[in-house]
């Protein structure tokens, strides 16, 4: 077997191992050696040696649109490396480290070895395997109340031994509900993406099941986020389905009653006024803090800009976020020092500069996968930019769900198979199987076109 083969299927491996976590089929070796970092460490050093051959297989192309959304995730792990010269933590700030490297080296590994249509779908049904792993775990604790791995806090605040079934929560692995709500999103577009490509009728009832169900387990964690990030997904989705149809006098229509009813219910309903002024006035530096779970996230929010600004825009350094908000927090924060939210924490810890080529790099992802799904003639890069743009749409609100996504390390995995989804369309637009024009969807980081 060809080097090539050998590290396309570790990468497979390394793609299903991260679904285990550090629980299942982990050894602690002082730390929790999981079989993703094991799989890890084994492609890094199969990858070093082909570097140091010069083989060609590992040769990257900047001018590739896909390749340029990689060089800005390389930027962010010298940047974070760099921090160190301020960090006051330097504990969090190797923690922090090892993850983003792990996570960047990550995607580019699948980047690099995951090329042709076969080895998306291999992938894309891997992750529907792992999602329907985590399906079975969440039913089985909530069908006898056990769980395996969940922490005594959380045993201790829920008691789900003594719930019935529809009013347990499950988190299989994971160490929370919200944590595990959002791998179930994310697993659910990757479920509904292959029944979507599916032509079996069983394996359509299959998926359909699957994706059902991981939609009640998600509803089950009562995790308020993910659910409204898989409406915004699909709603996204059923947009740009519709967009061929949709005029400008129909979106100006559209606007119009959706404004005038939001007037309307202003106006016509005092209970609305209340809940609007009750949450503007939670913004009120006046207010005495009541240690509520909405004003707790605001002061977060609050700390962290003033942070920023602390720090003149370079953020307070990888892993330091926590170190700054126990010590330093200007507004309450009821001993909560996570920032519970993805792009507070990295305007936060890794600054403006990290954090704006961030939001061109995320939002170009969101308007290639819409440029790809409104002009390919390809069913299968259709139908996967389709699934593409309603995860990106999904991920923003979802990702403010859990305490930190630095450290889910499926999430850096993800990602790279998106961009390795980019380089494929890439490389069949090379081969004139795609048709598209050159107009006002065409984005790029740093130049060039979308080939």
């Amino acid at each position: 077997m060809s080097e090539g083969g050998t590290m396309k299927k570790l990468v497979y491996l390394m793609i299903l191992a991260v679904f285990f976590g550090t629980q299942i089929l982990a050894i602690n070796v002082g730390f929790k050696l999981s079989l993703y970092r094991v799989l890890f460490l084994t492609i890094s050093f199969i990858f070093l040696t082909l570097v140091i051959n010069n083989d060609e297989r590992v040769r990257f192309y900047p001018n590739k649109i896909s390749n340029q959304y990689t060089l800005f995730y390389c930027w962010w792990v010298v940047s974070s490396l760099l921090s160190v010269i301020w960090v006051e933590n330097i504990g969090g700030w190797i923690r922090a480290n090892l993850f983003i490297t792990i996570g960047i080296l990550s995607i580019i590994y699948i980047q690099l070895f995951i090329k042709e249509k076969k080895d998306l779908m291999s992938v894309f049904k891997i992750i529907a395997l792992g999602t329907n792993i985590h399906i079975l775990l969440g039913l089985t604790e909530l069908i006898t109340g056990r769980y395996q791995w969940a922490s005594q806090h959380f045993m201790t605040k829920y008691r789900p031994g003594s719930n019935g079934f529809f009013s347990r929560i499950p988190i299989s692995i994971y160490p929370n509900e919200n944590d595990y709500a959002t791998m179930l999103l994310m697993g659910s577009f990757f479920i509904l993406l292959l029944f979507k490509l599916s032509d079996k009728l069983y394996k359509k009832a299959f998926l359909l099941l699957s994706w059902l169900l991981a939609i009640f387990l998600m509803n089950q964690t009562s995790s308020r986020a993910n659910v409204l990030a898989l409406l915004m997904g699909l709603g996204v989705m059923f947009m740009a389905y519709i967009a061929p149809i949709i005029s400008r006098r129909f979106v100006q229509v559209v606007t119009g009653i959706t404004g005038g009813a939001v007037i309307a219910l202003l106006i016509g309903m005092p209970a609305m006024r209340s809940k609007v002024s009750a949450l503007l006035y939670l913004f009120s530096p006046e207010k005495e803090f009541a240690g509520t779970s909405n004003e707790i996230r605001i002061n977060l929010l609050r700390n962290g800009l003033t942070f920023v600004r602390e720090t003149f825009g370079f953020g307070v350094g990888a892993g330091n976020v926590e170190y700054w908000m126990a010590n330093k927090a200007a507004y309450q924060t009821g001993g909560m020092t996570n920032m519970h939210n993805w792009w507070m924490e990295i305007i936060t810890a890794y600054g403006l500069i990290t954090f704006i080529l961030y939001l061109f790099v995320y939002f170009g992802m969101i308007l290639k996968s819409y440029h790809y799904y409104r002009y390919s003639n390809d069913y299968f890069v259709r139908q996967v930019s389709l699934i593409n743009l309603g995860y990106l749409v999904a991920f923003t609100m979802s990702s403010i769900s859990s305490a930190t996504n630095i450290v889910n390390e499926w999430q850096w995995l993800v990602f790279g198979i998106m961009l390795a989804f980019y380089s494929y369309c890439e490389r069949i637009s090379v081969r004139n199987q795609l048709s598209i024009p050159k107009d006002n969807y065409n984005f790029t980081f740093l130049g060039g076109n979308h080939g």
